[in-house]
Formats: structure tokens, C-alpha cells, sequence
């Protein structure tokens, strides 16, 4: 299967990949549009749709011997999200998680501390993933 077609196939996919990953990384806090979230299927569920920015606070930790990510802010959340649990994975290059963090959502913006125990090195995150779940009515 190393034909020329199989690696015009492979070479389309990771431009497309790489093409998500900039988007991902624009929700990290650069420049860009908001990353945009679904969950559900319907416009007419709760929590259905919002843009949704993220930012980090960062301060100097003597145990990395270097700059942390000590918490992942996020703003722009659906009112109608209050109660959902909302799960942030810090990621670095290649995709690797670096930290995962869960917490209730209690309002349009939401600090999510990364736990003190498992410190983020701010030079190696590379981009983030926001994930919210809810109980169905």
C-alpha cells in the first residue's frame, strides 16, 4: 500500500490534522476564534452550543524550576451549562495529556485548578481540550 494515491490520502489527512490542531490551539488563549463546542443534538437541549475561550493563570514553581499552568479559565459558557461537569485536559506536543482536570459549572466563567501534585510546565502546553457532560432531562 505504498502507492503514490496512499500518500496523497495520508498527506491530505495530515494537513487536515494539522489544520485542527491550530484551531485547538487558538481556543488555548492565542489569537483566533473561540473553539466552538456541541453536546447534544438538538437545539432545543440543555447546554446545546457555546463558544467557549479558554485562558491560563500562570506563576513560577520552584518544582518545575520554571514558569506552571496553575489553573485553565474558561469563559463564554452557556448559562444553560450550570450543573455540567466540565473536563479540561492540558495537552503538549503530539498530543500527550499533560494534566486532566474536572470540575461543576457554575457560571459563565469557570476556574479549573490543575491540582498542585501533577505541575503543568507553561513552555510545553501545546493545546487544550474542553469537554462538558450533563445528566440528560
Amino acid at each position: 500500500m505504498n502507492t503514490r494515491a496512499a500518500r496523497k490520502v495520508a498527506a491530505v489527512a495530515l494537513v487536515g490534522l494539522a489544520a485542527f490542531g491550530v484551531r485547538t490551539a487558538s481556543a488555548a488563549g492565542a489569537a483566533g476564534d473561540p473553539l466552538e463546542i456541541l453536546v447534544g443534538g438538538s437545539e432545543n437541549e440543555q447546554c446545546s452550543s457555546s463558544s467557549v475561550s479558554v485562558d491560563y493563570d500562570v506563576a513560577y514553581d520552584a518544582t518545575l524550576m520554571g514558569y506552571g499552568v496553575t489553573a485553565a479559565l474558561l469563559s463564554g459558557l452557556d448559562a444553560r451549562c450550570e450543573g455540567w461537569d466540565v473536563t479540561v485536559s492540558l495537552n503538549g506536543p503530539g498530543g500527550a495529556t499533560l494534566a486532566e482536570m474536572t470540575t461543576v459549572v457554575a457560571g459563565e466563567q469557570v476556574r479549573v485548578e490543575v491540582p498542585a501534585t501533577s505541575p503543568v510546565s507553561a513552555e510545553h502546553v501545546a493545546g487544550v481540550a474542553v469537554v462538558l457532560s450533563g445528566a440528560e432531562a
